[in-house]
């Protein structure tokens, strides 16, 4: 199978100072390609550098075997689109609005842009009833549905997903990994940058491991999954993926072990809230321990003003 997308010594980084060093990567029609690795390691910066986002310090970057450069709009017109980390969506546009924007950015012809969103509404369910809402208002779950739709919307032929998973609850990130599953019977290869790496793994079929800036492993992605090192160890596998236990407990990024013990209905209601918003139910822990520190703190900022010490 020929490679679609790829680079040859790939070197790349900010100002003068490379992260990333003498990349040589491949992705082939009708395949996901899952790119690894510990943060810090290049990963989103190799994104970058492949969507236009980046200059390239050195090599080339290739599609269907011509050279692939120009601003991020050219690249993506070209059929290489990129959903970025955080999902960088516009909060003041509407869904609908949103997903003509891109339309319209790829210059999509007229008579197509009515077939194309409703195509969309009908991969991301959700999206269609909440198709004149503002995005930001969308739940993390739903906003990150509409940053793949605003990529798929455009017909690309590489679609590169940067931490699709992050921050949502475990129940909406696999559905969005069960879409990402189905895309390339669709005629689109994807490249994704995960650190839930089981799902990852699951759905690749090949994969590339960073570290510091270099391609350590590139090979089976079924094959990496069994290497339970690897997946258990300097990567996330399923650490910190927010999923609550059964005997109560939550892991948080909070250093040590980082895990909490909730009484059953609190966790109930976070569950709930959790789900609802389309979010992780650590994310969720997280938010309310900072209201609980920071509201004492604002109050005695409010008791304090015109007093005397």
């Amino acid at each position: 199978m020929t490679a679609l997308l790829e680079t040859h010594g790939l070197r790349t980084g900010y100002g003068r100072l490379p992260v990333v060093f003498n990349i040589d990567l491949e992705v082939r029609e009708g395949e996901i390609v899952a790119l690894l690795g510990a943060n810090g390691a290049g990963k989103t910066t190799t994104l970058r550098a492949l969507s236009g986002l980046l200059p390239l310090m050195a090599g080339e970057v290739r599609l269907d075997g011509k050279p692939l450069a120009g601003t991020a709009d050219k690249i993506a017109r070209g059929g290489v689109v990129h959903v970025p980390q955080g999902r960088g969506i516009f909060p003041n546009l509407k869904v609908e609005e949103t997903l003509r924007l891109a339309c319209a950015m790829a210059k999509v012809p007229r008579a197509e842009v009515d077939g194309r969103v409703d195509d969309m509404y009908g991969v991301f369910r959700p999206l269609h009833a909440r198709r004149s809402q503002l995005a930001g208002t969308l739940s993390g779950g739903e906003q990150q549905m509409l940053a793949v739709a605003r990529g798929l919307v455009m017909r690309p032929r590489v679609l590169m997903i940067d931490e699709m998973s992050q921050g949502l609850a475990p129940k909406i990130a696999q559905g969005l990994f069960e879409i990402v599953r189905s895309l390339p019977a669709q005629g689109v290869a994807v490249l994704i940058v995960e650190q839930f790496v089981t799902h990852a793994l699951a759905v690749a079929s090949r994969a590339y491991v960073l570290e510091k800036g270099e391609v350590a492993y590139s090979g089976d992605a079924a094959a990496l999954a069994r290497d339970e090192a690897f997946v258990k160890g300097s990567y996330l596998g399923d650490a910190g993926n927010g999923e609550v236990a059964s005997n109560g407990s939550v892991e948080l990024p909070l250093g040590g072990d980082g895990e909490m013990v909730l009484p059953a209905d609190l966790l109930r209601t976070i569950e709930a809230r959790a789900e609802e918003e389309g979010r992780n139910p650590a994310e969720v822990v997280l938010e309310l321990l900072r209201e609980a520190i920071e509201s004492p703190a604002k109050q005695s900022r409010g008791n304090g003003k015109g007093g005397t010490s």
